[in-house]
């Protein structure tokens, strides 16, 4: 059975190799960054210099996967040309550094359909990834994350993410499954059966081999509440034992291949994922591997 990352969403302000030092210093295994500031359309201009000394500080710290998280703003859904321009230039750079920081993708937040329903936008949506990856070549990844499903963002279920899959047939859009959200999204994670149920559901939907990473958050919303809150380890509504069944049911699937769970908590010190959220994970995955 694999042995999963545990991972965090770590700052990469002052440079690209300062993420791989904060990272070290919670302990975490896997890592995932902002490649510009996420509220913001302007990307931030990463030097040479900076790639590489981001690549060998990684390289010395013998850290696991390395994630991008694109901007928030991006809506490929958007009724607008503008947004939906801007969008595409923002998941482009996003891709851009990416590749240059030898990650092995991003994630990003598909969009809304402000309550059209997807097949109002799907054209749009397909034909705006097919225009970044000829925008980004290359062999990273393009996850589009799973959605609590609050107004109208595209992924509450896995067949909408399923829909966007085929539509595109690319192997380089992959899903991202976030335990929050999929949790607040009417997915029972913190039970064996709704685990497996949902694990078949991602199967005939979006198949296995297309989950690429996870996202590790528990919920302040109870289950089926479409209110994206992450919660710290242990403290939500999936709870310890939640994650421990969870995390269980899926070390035997071989047949996903994601291997990194990446921590986007909101730190005990309200400062981000943390040391005591990444040793709570580490601590339940160790009880698991034992068991």
């Amino acid at each position: 059975m694999k042995h999963l990352q545990i991972g965090a969403h770590v700052s990469s302000s002052g440079g690209l190799w300062k993420a791989v030092e904060r990272a070290v210093a919670i302990e975490a295994e896997a890592i995932q960054i902002f490649p510009s500031a996420p509220q913001s359309w302007r990307p931030t201009n990463h030097t040479p210099e900076a790639y590489q000394r981001f690549r060998e500080a990684h390289a010395a710290a013998s850290l696991g996967e390395v994630w991008a998280h694109c901007i928030y703003l991006v809506n490929l859904a958007t009724e607008s040309e503008e947004q939906l321009d801007k969008s595409i230039a923002a998941v482009v750079n996003a891709l851009t550094v990416a590749e240059r920081a030898g990650a092995r993708g991003v994630v990003l937040h598909t969009g809304s359909h402000k309550g059209a329903g997807l097949d109002s936008a799907l054209a749009q949506i397909a034909g705006a990834v097919e225009r970044i990856f000829e925008g980004a070549p290359g062999e990273t990844v393009l996850a589009l994350e799973n959605a609590a499903g609050h107004g109208g963002t595209i992924g509450r279920d896995f067949l909408e993410l399923g829909t966007v899959l085929r539509a595109v047939s690319n192997p380089r859009l992959q899903v991202c499954v976030d335990t929050c959200h999929a949790f607040a999204g009417g997915y029972n994670l913190a039970d064996k059966g709704g685990v497996q149920a949902m694990l078949e559901e991602f199967e005939t939907e979006v198949g296995l081999h297309n989950l690429a990473v996870w996202h590790l958050n528990d919920s302040k919303m109870g289950l089926g509440d479409q209110r994206d809150r992450h919660e710290n380890i242990g403290e939500g509504r999936i709870g310890t034992e939640g994650f421990r069944v969870w995390l269980d049911a899926i070390r035997r699937v071989p047949e996903i291949p994601a291997n990194a769970m990446l921590l986007e908590v909101p730190g005990f010190d309200k400062d981000g994922p943390d040391l005591e959220n990444v040793r709570r994970m580490q601590a339940i995955r160790a009880e698991v591997e034992g068991a």
